[in-house]
């Protein structure tokens, strides 16, 4: 609308781990220098990329002016506990941005900026070894319910879940879940919770360990077949 100031991304994508290309960026360049629109994007999950390549509007000469890249070591290093974070952007967004962060950081340890800029400073050894497994973990899952006619997988290209389509099943993805639960004793994140849009969807978890995850699948099949 005319009130639109600000486009927000998550690319690679929580919950759906889609990824954005280069072409896509170029697409929504045009709209966000036509109607003088910032971009916010959310960059997390960046170094958990299966399939693809990672690109950041930041890239792009046409968007790098009036672009704010976010991100943190909380995927990449397995620090959420941290709260570490950072904005990169143009000058003018640093300089407004620079009053507000210090009155909301005020107090925090400086050891851990220092250990953020470390651990920055060369390739993390973590993301590896957690996106070698979560790519794993999908296709395990991927292959465990290909099988099943009233869910279906949708293999993710990044990040650390994989969203199931029960709309076939009946069930709205709240009800399905706490069915699930209760019935079964697996945990699910119903899609609604991200949007109407993902409200056919279940969301799974891949950070569980492969034994845990194979048995999930296994009272996932068996709750399905009562449908």
């Amino acid at each position: 609308t005319k009130k639109s100031r600000v486009v927000l991304l998550n690319s690679p994508h929580n919950p759906t781990g889609s990824i954005m290309t280069k072409q896509d960026f170029l697409k929504l360049a045009e709209l966000c220098i036509r109607h003088k629109l910032w971009i916010v994007s959310d960059e997390v999950y960046q170094d958990l990329i299966f399939d693809g390549i990672f690109v950041s509007p930041m890239s792009l000469k046409t968007l790098v002016n009036q672009t704010v890249s976010v991100s943190s070591i909380s995927k990449s290093h397995a620090a959420p506990g941290f709260r570490s974070g950072w904005a990169v952007g143009p000058e003018e967004f640093c300089t407004k941005a620079l009053p507000l962060s210090e009155t909301m950081l005020f107090g925090n340890q400086p050891f851990i900026a220092d250990m953020t800029a470390y651990a920055l400073s060369k390739p993390s050894k973590t993301a590896l070894k957690m996106k070698t497994a979560y790519h794993r973990r999908a296709q395990l899952i991927c292959k465990t319910l290909k099988n099943e006619t009233k869910i279906k997988p949708l293999m993710p290209s990044a990040g650390m879940f994989i969203l199931i389509n029960i709309k076939d099943t009946g069930l709205a993805c709240c009800e399905f879940a706490w069915k699930l639960l209760r019935e079964k004793g697996v945990a699910v994140m119903p899609g609604n919770s991200f949007g109407e849009q993902a409200k056919d969807f279940i969301r799974i978890s891949l950070t569980v360990p492969d034994e845990s995850l194979m048995k999930a699948c296994e009272r996932i099949s068996s709750f399905v077949k009562n449908f």
